[in-house]
């Protein structure tokens, strides 16, 4: 979809007669993308701020990161320190086999390597060779990897996906990155209460 703005000018001869319109269409396309995501940013952390329940908070993220144009799959990953792996925790917009194939990263794995070095990717390169047709299968042409990272260790990830984007845009990226630093506020201090009880 493409947002514009019009203005029309009217133009005059020497008399005040008029003799012509005259146009302009701006692209402000970025701008309302960019007014959506502030908007659903703002609205998530009020959602988040009403509520303890791991699986409402994480349910909560992906529908908010999925209202964006493009991104039309997610999945969020925790650190299950006890098995030593990344647990796929909450996802939407994948089928059930891929789910299964993608379901658990062990952390000698390249995909929980990856993750655990903290910083987001931005490339199918991030699949290991064992996962690579699962994800061609899925019909997966781009995705976004954010580590959640808490108290400078990474707790998990955010995963997103497209299966009609070719690249994410960096405003799209700025806005998984921020949602990332803000939700990680919400889900460790859930994950490690869990753990203490």
């Amino acid at each position: 979809m493409l947002w514009v703005e019009e203005k029309t000018f009217i133009q005059r001869d020497e008399e005040g007669k008029v003799t012509h319109f005259q146009g302009l269409v701006v692209d402000i396309t970025e701008r309302k993308e960019a007014q959506k995501m502030l908007e659903i940013q703002r609205e998530l952390g009020k959602e988040l701020s009403t509520t303890w329940n791991l699986q409402t908070i994480l349910s909560r993220v992906l529908d908010s990161c999925l209202q964006i144009n493009g991104l039309d799959a997610g999945v969020i990953y925790l650190k299950d320190e006890l098995l030593d792996q990344l647990n796929l925790v909450a996802y939407r917009g994948i089928s059930p086999e891929f789910r299964e194939k993608v379901s658990r990263y062990k952390a000698d794995s390249l995909e929980a390597r990856q993750i655990l070095i903290g910083k987001p990717i931005y490339s199918l390169e991030f699949y290991s060779d064992t996962t690579v047709d699962a994800v061609k299968r899925e019909g997966i042409k781009t995705v976004a990897i954010i580590p959640l990272k808490y108290r400078g260790e990474i707790v998990g990830s955010l995963n997103f996906a497209s299966h009609t984007l070719d690249k994410i845009s960096w405003n799209i990226r700025n806005f998984l990155e921020s949602i990332a630093l803000q939700v990680v506020n919400y889900i460790a201090p859930v994950c490690i209460q869990a753990e203490l009880s």
